[in-house]
């Protein structure tokens, strides 16, 4: 729980020295649960991309903020509800696939793809029971080009206020986001905090120490990688190695030769990012989930453009996979570390690592309602 000396200001004063958020922010289960009520029930939540969803019926299921959702498209466009039957309580949609309309395995209770409850097994004998009494809870659904991600505030501002200008960053990659085609979708599951798997994420400080093939596709070097901070997102990119290009690394790495020769690595708060390779056109969203405060669990989905082959598309998430194999062989170290509980707080170096810092200060302002907007 909050400690009666951490306030907003104390916390965020460290955090402008170079400071850690104390150890007990990635251990305590009160940290977690006022993480899912204050951070991801007030923000946008991806849940698939528009391309699983161009069809009458075609629907995707997720979570906001442990909230099970649903995004349909009916008549009017997308419409996204509360995944959850106004009966018993039990989820109506598994999965994504497409459906006519959208009944509860439970009893049967059956909803019209404008969330509309058309159909209750017994109901004509059930005194003052009336069907349009029942639907569906309505969310907010939106559109930031080919992704879909929904809100459990009506109120919310816009998805483009937060993440609109990410879209022309990514076109400078080379990918042309209207034509990515969905490949693969994978969840899992890791040891370790939620945010211990983000802040390794928004640093390439460990790159060349602990991902020798990444570092042999991709210059990472401090005067050639990249790091920004755009308010609610934040963009890392570093340039292909010319050593890769001309197939002299000493490590075998895909063929890096492709369009694309920028790498592009984004951070969407509060849980999504966003991974374009160098090589032919391509990119991968990961969602990452609290599962308690030790543990996270996510998806991940990876595009390619048209015409991209199999063996280049089988390669490069063979390779994202080890980088990510990597990764989680050192945030599950740093969660055993902060599980010890000392130190209690670590030191950053805030000009390599400063959009973890950002990240930090984004997370204090949420649980603690300083600020409506990001740092």
């Amino acid at each position: 729980m909050l400690q009666v000396d951490e306030t907003a200001s104390s916390l965020l004063s460290a955090l402008d020295s170079g400071e850690s958020l104390p150890a007990r922010w990635y251990t305590d289960p009160s940290i977690t649960e006022r993480e899912i009520v204050r951070i991801f029930r007030k923000s946008w939540n991806y849940v698939g991309s528009l391309s699983q969803l161009t069809t009458l019926g075609d629907y995707v299921t997720g979570y906001a903020g442990g909230v099970p959702v649903v995004v349909v498209r009916n008549e009017q466009g997308l419409a996204g509800f509360v995944n959850v039957c106004r009966h018993r309580r039990h989820e109506v949609m598994k999965g994504r696939g497409n459906a006519r309309l959208m009944q509860c395995g439970y009893h049967a209770w059956t909803y019209d793809l404008a969330g509309g409850l058309r159909q209750v097994p017994r109901s004509a004998a059930e005194p003052n029971f009336r069907l349009e009494d029942y639907p569906l809870l309505p969310i907010r659904t939106e559109a930031l080009g080919p992704f879909v991600f929904v809100h459990l505030d009506a109120d919310a501002r816009p998805l483009h206020d937060y993440y609109g200008p990410i879209l022309d960053i990514i076109a400078g990659s080379g990918v042309v986001l209207d034509t990515l085609q969905p490949y693969s979708r994978e969840e899992w599951q890791s040891h370790a905090n939620w945010k211990t798997m983000l802040e390794n994420y928004l640093e390439c400080y460990h790159c060349a120490v602990a991902h020798p093939g990444f570092n042999a596709a991709i210059d990472v070097r401090p005067d050639a990688y990249t790091l920004a901070a755009h308010g609610w997102f934040l963009s890392q990119s570093g340039p292909v190695r010319p050593s890769a290009l001309q197939g002299k690394s000493k490590i075998e790495l895909y063929d890096v030769a492709g369009d694309v020769a920028q790498s592009q690595y984004h951070f969407l708060w509060p849980n999504v990012t966003i991974n374009i390779n160098p090589g032919f056109p391509n990119l991968s969203i990961d969602v990452w989930t609290p599962d308690g405060p030790n543990a996270t669990k996510g998806f991940s989905e990876q595009f390619f453009g048209p015409g991209v082959s199999e063996d280049f598309a089988r390669s490069l998430v063979a390779f994202n996979k080890r980088v990510a194999r990597e990764d989680d062989t050192l945030t599950d170290s740093v969660q055993r570390g902060l599980l010890g509980g000392l130190p209690d707080r670590g030191r950053f170096l805030t000009n390599s690592e400063h959009l973890v810092v950002h990240f930090q200060k984004m997370v204090v302002n949420a649980i603690f309602g300083q600020s409506a907007e990001a740092p």
